[in-house]
């Protein structure tokens, strides 16, 4: 490839990723008008119930997983569940069932999804260990800065209060031991000087937080 052919496609793909950036943008602008309409909202998780059958097997039909190693998506942050159908779509994340799910949903079965499974609660569920006083301290002196004192994370980070115990821990021993998959994700700079043992108690603590 000569030297024009080269920069005129790093320019097509840096014009296509801005293009990309800027459709999510508007669709989560979009998805935020919705839950500020109380007849829109309704009528959107309507019809994410319908759409959301495709996820019930796995995260249940409240969002509360069926399966301790899959994450609930009960009382996510709409714009955090939404932003990561679109990682699932484009390729930053890469799942085999989520993956092409992501792809086969258009853009309005996506906010509805979101916006179904952020309005259904938390079902509190028994943990296979109790909570963990050293992993209440690693909580509160590093992990609360992105996920709130709640644990309710923000649009940008997730709510990760009361996931499952081995899902937590799962996800946790991903990072630490820098899985290709999830590359891009600042948990892994995160965790860079914490052992198994502290991310275990970690995940202890996360999992009883209400």
């Amino acid at each position: 490839m000569n030297r024009f052919s080269s920069t005129l496609a790093g320019l097509l793909l840096l014009l296509g990723s801005q293009v990309q950036a800027e459709s999510v943008e508007s669709m989560l602008q979009e998805m935020a008008i919705i839950e500020k309409n109380t007849p829109l909202l309704q009528a959107a998780i309507e019809d994410g119930v319908e759409r959301a059958q495709l996820c019930f097997r796995c995260h249940g039909d409240d969002g509360n997983s069926k399966r301790d190693y899959i994450p609930n998506l009960a009382s996510q942050n709409a714009a955090y569940l939404f932003t990561q159908f679109e990682h699932f779509a484009d390729g930053v994340r890469k799942d085999y069932v989520m993956s092409k799910l992501a792809t086969a949903l258009s853009k309005e079965d996506r906010i509805n999804i979101a916006l179904y499974f952020a309005h259904k609660p938390v079902v509190s569920r028994e943990q296979p260990v109790p909570t963990s006083a050293k992993g209440e301290q690693i909580y509160k002196t590093t992990c609360f800065v992105c996920h709130g004192n709640a644990g309710h994370g923000s649009s940008l980070y997730p709510r990760i209060a009361g996931q499952p115990y081995e899902y937590l821990t799962k996800t946790l021993m991903r990072f630490l031991h820098n899985d290709p998959e999830r590359k891009n994700s600042p948990m892994i700079g995160v965790v860079q000087n914490m052992d198994e043992q502290q991310l275990r108690d970690v995940a202890a603590y996360i999992a009883h937080m209400p």
